[in-house]
């Protein structure tokens, strides 16, 4: 029958009535798994389906409605992380609310989804195993996130990695380290909710010998930053953001596309405390690798202070030690990252480092490419089969008995 079936998971009457205002067909809406059973059973295949994204198992049961219902448009409503775009078995993925006079059955200039599966195809859709969203972050100001992204940047670029650095902090200046004190262009592009084609998005950078940067704004909103991520990560394997310090609504924002989240700090007491805090906030809010950096190390001691500190967190905790005169010097070429020799202990720590807080393997020793891990992260698995018992129970958040169970665990 020609109708469309609205799954709002939490939007309640308001997903459904911004539905009806297309005046394209009649709407059922499913609230729980009888309701999606009963109207498919008596209406049979709907026309169209809107689904939003706060759906439980997003990817695995927009997959599992595309196979029962293989002649329906699928329509995800609201943002999905570039993980979540990279998979999802759906048509076309929209914000919600919905932008003004968007209809499904007219084609839209801009969408999420085209972007996803047309700009950049080969990075966004075919991973090469080295993609990475890492942010770089503190609880407190000073601690180092500035002078390590960039020796990051440099450090991937000299591999030959599509590297670019976005500067999230609105007091940022990764620029000034490639010698650019007044940049022409800056996140605040993307202030404007349009594509930003390859062409387009690297007239925003500034280069210097492959070391690439968005520069700051002092205005860097959640949605700006967002926007930036999204667009970089279409086009580059890794993308670093260097973000202002504390819990914000742009880290909040960001940590939904990251891959690893490195949290800088010192050995005082004090940032130690702060840390242990934004640790907390960040553990129950992100599927991330999560890095604690030691940065300035004098003695084995500070280490010692900070493993104690979070010894609860069973996290990486790595370091790197102190460089006299490493925070004035803004030269890509200086010593961190370079291959020297001799007694100085700074290289080698840094490389090392970086190589444990970004999971890297250097080209010539990797292996053949094998299964994916099963330690992937969530809604990757698209292969799982349905459980026996209540066909859509998966889709609205298990059954009463998979709750009962999870409770008990908890």
């Amino acid at each position: 029958m020609d109708y469309i079936l609205v799954i709002p998971a939490g939007h309640s009457a308001v997903l459904a009535q911004a539905v009806e205002a297309w005046r394209i067909a009649p709407v059922e809406v499913a609230h729980h798994p009888s309701d999606l059973t009963k109207i498919t059973e008596e209406k049979g295949e709907p026309r169209m389906l809107v689904v939003a994204a706060t759906l439980p198992n997003l990817v695995r049961n927009v997959a599992v409605m595309r196979q029962k219902f293989p002649n329906s448009r699928i329509i995800v409503a609201g943002s999905l992380t570039p993980a979540q775009l990279r998979e999802i078995a759906a048509d076309d993925v929209v914000k919600f609310p919905f932008p003004a006079g968007y209809r499904p059955d007219e084609e839209m200039p801009w969408t999420p989804m085209q972007v996803a599966r047309t700009v950049g195809r080969d990075e966004v859709e075919r991973p090469t195993g080295k993609d990475r969203v890492v942010l770089v972050t503190s609880a407190k100001g000073g601690d180092g996130k500035t002078t390590v992204v960039m020796q990051l940047a440099i450090w991937l670029a000299r591999q030959k990695v599509p590297v670019v650095v976005i500067d999230g902090d609105y007091a940022g200046n990764t620029h000034e380290w490639l010698g650019v004190s007044n940049q022409a262009q800056s996140i605040a592009a993307f202030e404007r909710d349009i594509p930003f084609d390859r062409q387009a998005f690297e007239g925003l950078l500034v280069n210097r010998g492959g070391v690439k940067v968005l520069p700051p704004n002092r205005v860097v909103t959640p949605d700006v930053l967002a926007r930036a991520i999204r667009t970089a990560k279409a086009y580059y394997q890794v993308v670093l953001v260097d973000m202002h310090q504390g819990w914000t609504p742009q880290l909040i924002t960001a940590k939904d596309f990251a891959t690893h989240i490195l949290i800088m700090t010192t050995a005082s007491e004090r940032r130690i405390s702060a840390t242990v805090e934004l640790l907390r906030q960040l553990k129950e809010g992100t599927s991330a690798r999560l890095r604690v950096v030691v940065n300035r190390v004098h003695d084995p001691e500070d280490i010692q202070r900070v493993r104690a500190a979070l010894e609860d967190y069973n996290l990486k905790i790595l370091s790197l030690p102190y460089q006299e005169g490493l925070s004035a010097d803004t030269d890509p070429d200086f010593i961190p990252i370079t291959d020297s020799k001799g007694k100085d202990p700074y290289p080698s720590a840094f490389r090392d480092m970086a190589a444990k807080a970004l999971d890297w393997e250097a080209p010539k020793a990797q292996k053949s490419e094998k299964a994916p891990s099963k330690a992937s992260g969530s809604d990757t698995n698209l292969s799982k089969p349905a459980k026996k018992s209540g066909f859509w129970a998966s889709i609205f958040g298990g059954s009463k008995s998979d709750k009962t169970k999870g409770a008990k665990r908890a």
